[in-house]
């Protein structure tokens, strides 16, 4: 048998030997690709922007689940699925707001004894009655990515340098908003504000800002009408100048919300929107930088 044909008889060989080391290799790398998900900390999130706080400490070691993923949800209204329940089941690490907030969430936490449930209630010291947007006050992301340095770190102890690491880069690229809320506080301090929720009220008084005729907003945020006496306060608050600015939360209204607006408008009081959720397709950073920028242009006026 020559040399050619002895060559051609073998490339089949060669083919079969070539496509059993590519099945190899391709089932060792798709075999790592599943360790390597099944080995990362499960956490769900029952809102988007302490997902985004989990995701930057945890990085690459982690999977985050965020049940309120858009703006247009209202957390007050959110009915969890089977689906979400199952989600529940399934974490490691459960981030809830609690305060009543996400009631939800709390409760599936429970349920679910496994997972290391983390509230921010409690990291903030909530009290009865306190307002439970903690994620508007200045401490919160501190808080909240410290105790999850814990929670990752129990659960993954080889990687504590990194997620340590993570969230101190994390909370530095938050600086620029601590910067920028001190440069507000000389021009908000003392001054009187409206708001037609409490949405902000853990930035505003902070900071040094009253907020007057807070009936106004605990009425349209428990979903009833203000009283007449409420507009009235409204009315005369603004009527006598007392009012440097109004805070309108811009996912929630109603007619007499419209009218308390548009009456401050009337008298050239300025108007600042802001939400409760954070808009889609923004940081957190980003999100909170453009309602603190407009309120330091409306007072600058």
């Amino acid at each position: 048998m020559t040399k050619i044909k002895r060559w051609l008889l073998a490339i089949p060989i060669i083919f079969v030997l070539a496509l059993i080391i590519l099945v190899i290799v391709t089932g060792v790398r798709q075999n790592k690709t599943v360790q390597d998900q099944a080995s990362k900390i499960n956490v769900v999130s029952s809102l988007n922007f302490y997902g985004e706080m989990a995701q930057a400490v945890g990085g690459d070691r982690v999977t985050v689940t965020n049940v309120i993923d858009k703006a247009s949800v209202d957390p007050h209204e959110f009915e969890p699925t089977a689906v979400v329940a199952k989600t529940y089941q399934k974490a490691q690490v459960i981030i809830s707001n609690g305060g009543g907030y996400d009631p939800w969430s709390t409760n599936f936490a429970k349920a679910n004894s496994q997972a290391d449930s983390v509230t921010v209630a409690k990291l903030v010291g909530y009290h009865t009655g306190d307002n439970e947007h903690f994620w508007y006050s200045a401490d919160t992301a501190k808080l909240l990515t410290e105790q999850l340095v814990k929670s990752f770190t129990k659960l993954d102890p080889q990687n504590k340098e990194q997620f340590e690491k993570n969230q101190q880069a994390y909370l530095k690229s938050l600086a620029p908003l601590n910067d920028l809320r001190e440069s507000i506080r000389g021009q908000l301090a003392g001054k009187s504000v409206l708001t037609t929720e409490p949405v902000m009220d853990n930035t505003l008084e902070p900071l040094g800002a009253k907020i007057i005729v807070p009936e106004f907003a605990t009425a349209v945020e428990e979903g009833t009408d203000p009283s007449s006496a409420d507009i009235r306060a409204w009315h005369d608050a603004i009527d006598q100048g007392k009012v440097a600015l109004v805070i309108k939360n811009k996912q929630t209204t109603s007619k007499l919300v419209d009218q308390a607006v548009a009456y401050a408008e009337e008298k050239q009081v300025p108007v600042i929107g802001v939400t409760e959720t954070k808009p889609d397709n923004m940081s957190f950073l980003k999100w909170q930088e453009q309602q603190l920028e407009a309120i330091k242009g409306a007072l600058a006026q």
